[in-house]
């Protein structure tokens, strides 16, 4: 038994090790070296998770969100702005990937009546009010990144609802969403004009890429999430 908790706490310190250095790569390394290293940042918390399976919803529903990521990030950071729509596709899968987790280990039965009637009334809302903000301009690409980022917010919520200690997986996904703030202020310009010079163009145009300085961390906590919840297992 404490040889498998000293293997674990070996892989996980070589896999913290691993993404920082990535996450440090990808901010100073130019052009292709970059894109390399943030796609890999995301492939390498997919693989570790494969090295802590265990037979549960908690884990097939994290593994299978992980993989959307991978796919999403492919078009995304490989294929760059052509393939937006499929990225965002992708993500749609990734959120709804975790809230399947959340709600099948949610053991609160009430608290999952109400998970379940805000999964359907929020993206809904949020799906009107875009159209009636953006109007002509609202394209598929930005219904369905505020369809994701609706289940994004709601996932954050609910992972914190849920209490898990440590708080990895919530913590993962509060990064996540903060990645997705910056992101989303960076393509905020196709759809409605900045100011030049103001505070909101300061933060989508920052000098440097500050979505992955959330997304690095966010990716390797929800991966390391499966690591408690196997231990709960």
């Amino acid at each position: 038994m404490r040889k498998n908790k000293h293997l674990d706490k070996l892989l996980c310190g070589a896999f913290l090790i691993a993404e920082l250095t990535l996450g440090i790569l990808l901010q100073v390394l130019p052009g292709r070296g970059a894109t390399l290293c943030s796609y890999a940042a995301v492939v390498l918390a997919c693989l570790f998770a494969f090295l802590l399976f265990s037979h549960t919803k908690c884990y097939y529903f994290t593994q299978a969100a992980l993989l959307a990521t991978v796919c999403a990030d492919y078009f995304l950071v490989l294929r760059g702005a052509e393939e937006k729509l499929a990225a965002m596709l992708f993500f749609s899968v990734t959120q709804l990937c975790y809230f399947a987790r959340i709600y099948f280990t949610d053991t609160n039965e009430k608290r999952r009546t109400v998970h379940a009637l805000l999964r359907v009334g929020v993206p809904i809302l949020t799906l009107a009010i875009t159209l009636l903000v953006l109007g002509k301009n609202a394209d598929a690409v930005a219904l369905v990144s505020m369809f994701y980022f609706a289940n994004l917010l709601l996932n954050v919520v609910f992972a914190f609802l849920l209490g898990e200690k440590p708080p990895l997986f919530a913590a993962g996904l509060l990064l996540f969403s903060c990645c997705d703030v910056f992101v989303g202020l960076s393509l905020i310009e196709g759809y409605l004009p900045l100011a030049k010079g103001g505070f909101i163009y300061h933060l989508a145009h920052p000098g440097f890429n500050l979505a992955w300085i959330f997304y690095v961390p966010s990716q390797a906590l929800l991966a390391l999430s499966l690591v408690p919840a196997r231990k709960r297992k």
